[in-house]
């Protein structure tokens, strides 16, 4: 039994070792860039493909919507809305693939927008199909819930007030959070003001549309 003391403390360690490695990787945080300067400048995401999804435009009655599909199985992954007979999006697409929420899954990234309003989506893959997140909904409903005396308004519209900078969306502890640098300049004031804050929105608090 002596002889083998020093081999059973080995491998004790080693076993306490690659327990305390397994739990740092797991609580360490991976982020990602969801809105780059570099995608939003483009004007021809309308066909933009993924590694796994591929799009096309489709007409039901006066609506036209942009619809997903699993480039492998042919199976539709979801579908935006993006205009009427009166009017679309000028621009809209796919601007990202990841696996956000580390379930193994492709979850997307989603841009469209006009001379007037602008649309950002997070796609995150779930038992019950995909969510959508509105990414400017959440971080303008963080900001006023943390800074209510300057409410932040129209975050998704184009001529806001707002410089909206570094959105990630991070993934730590198999929790998602959204975060922004944010600088607000409030024009309805007497005295003129800007505001700069970095906002974190926690997944419990972020904003799902239809």
């Amino acid at each position: 039994m002596k002889a083998h003391a020093p081999l059973v403390q080995i491998l004790l360690f080693v076993a306490l070792l690659c327990c305390g490695t397994s739990g740092h990787s797991q609580s360490k945080a991976v982020s990602f860039d969801i809105l780059s300067s570099k995608m939003l400048g483009r004007s021809d995401l309308i066909h933009e493909e993924t590694r796994t999804a591929r799009p096309r435009v489709i007409k039901r009655g006066k609506q036209f919507f942009q619809v997903f599909t699993d480039k492998r199985t042919g199976r539709e992954l979801f579908r935006i809305f993006v205009g009427t007979n009166e009017a679309t999006y000028w621009v809209y697409g796919l601007i990202q693939e990841n696996d956000y929420n580390g379930d193994g899954i492709p979850d997307f990234c989603w841009h469209g927008g006009d001379d007037t309003t602008n649309e950002n989506l997070i796609l995150l893959s779930s038992s019950s199909g995909y969510l959508r997140v509105d990414i400017d909904l959440s971080l303008q409903r963080e900001w006023t819930r943390r800074f209510p005396s300057n409410p932040l308004k129209d975050l998704n519209e184009v001529d806001t007030t707002a410089d909206l900078t570094e959105v990630r969306l991070v993934r730590q502890s198999g929790k998602l959070f959204l975060t922004a640098l944010i600088s607000y300049t409030d024009i309805f004031k007497e005295n003129v003001k800007t505001y700069t804050h970095r906002v974190r929105v926690p997944e419990s608090r972020f904003v799902y549309v239809k």
